[in-house]
């Protein structure tokens, strides 16, 4: 009797080959730490809105009311306005490192990276940033039309390029501030979503991140306020295809984010304005760009099969340590 009883529970408790076929098939849930996603976030833009705020704080009424952005503004306030706001996002992620997360900040920085990254992440956005110049001074919207702009050729010598890719590094100083945030806190735990889904969510966060700005006339000066919000943001999600595969590539390294946003950030900032640039709709070498990198994600993802799954991306959040001192730089 005691006997038949224990069959009959073993045979209740055993799963039956479609139970077993169900649980094979679920699909596995990623598995975002959201709480930390927002409070970071919400740091991020606290910070960064509470310091240029307090500067654009005066021309509010004006900045609110007005359906374009400012031509001056941005160089009245001053680089004590935009750059240490470009350091807000490095504060956040120390605030949820120590304090909130609690994972430190041992295994965070990603300096010892072979060279290779390094130097790619100077070289690339020289010839990508070149490469759109090229497409907008080629493309005519209207058959028989001039092109989108004219570009001073004989003035971008080899030794413009020199400059630029090394002054490229003192500027890394401000946009690691961003990196550590962006790159080094946020991105890690949205990978579990995939590098899609994840890349997406990022850029959309970052691009809205710079809204003061933006209405100040940070790189859209005397344009439609809701248009520069618009291709911004869209510049910055297509940016963060770009910025995940480097991260990805280089197992973490924020300091190899920080040269690419500097690197890009020094060329396109010569090399789609004024006076190499001319004669030029300011909102048409960012969707040249932006166009050209998500033909690129197509390519990647659906062309070269890359997979969107990241392998344990658990380690981005918490990486192996050994206890000594490249703890603090690996």
């Amino acid at each position: 009797m005691n006997n038949n009883r224990e069959r009959r529970t073993t045979m209740s408790t055993t799963p039956t080959n479609n139970e077993t076929r169900t649980e094979v098939q679920a699909p596995v849930r990623a598995h975002v730490n959201w709480r930390e996603v927002i409070l970071f976030a919400l740091l991020a833009y606290g910070l960064a809105w509470a310091w240029s705020g307090f500067f654009l704080l005066p021309y509010l009424g004006d900045l609110l009311t007005q359906s374009t952005t400012p031509t001056d503004m941005v160089e009245r306030l001053g680089a004590v306005t935009t750059l240490p706001t470009m350091l807000t996002p490095m504060i956040a992620a120390l605030i949820m490192r120590i304090f909130i997360s609690k994972e430190g900040v041992k295994g965070s920085l990603g300096l010892l990276r072979s060279p290779k990254y390094y130097l790619a992440a100077l070289l690339i956005p020289a010839v990508f940033v070149t490469a759109v110049v090229l497409v907008t001074t080629q493309a005519v919207v209207i058959p028989g039309g001039a092109p989108l702009g004219e570009f001073r050729w004989s003035e971008a010598t080899w030794f413009v390029y020199l400059m630029l890719m090394v002054s490229a590094l003192p500027i890394t100083l401000f946009t690691f501030g961003e990196e550590y945030g962006w790159r080094g806190y946020l991105l890690p735990r949205l990978l579990p979503l995939g590098e899609i889904k994840a890349s997406v969510l990022l850029g959309v966060i970052w691009g809205l991140w710079h809204l003061p700005l933006l209405l100040a006339g940070l790189n859209y000066p005397g344009v439609n306020v809701f248009l520069a919000l618009l291709v911004f943001t869209f510049v910055t999600v297509a940016l963060s295809f770009t910025y995940t595969w480097f991260y990805v590539a280089s197992s973490g390294s924020v300091l190899v984010a920080a040269v690419f946003h500097a690197s890009t950030n020094q060329f396109s900032d010569t090399f789609w304005v004024p006076p190499l640039l001319s004669g030029t709709n300011p909102f048409a070498p960012s969707l040249v760009s932006a166009v050209l990198i998500m033909a690129l994600v197509v390519v990647v993802y659906k062309l070269f099969r890359r997979s969107v799954h990241v392998k344990d991306p658990e380690r981005f959040v918490h990486p192996k340590l050994d206890g000594t001192w490249r703890d603090w730089v690996r």
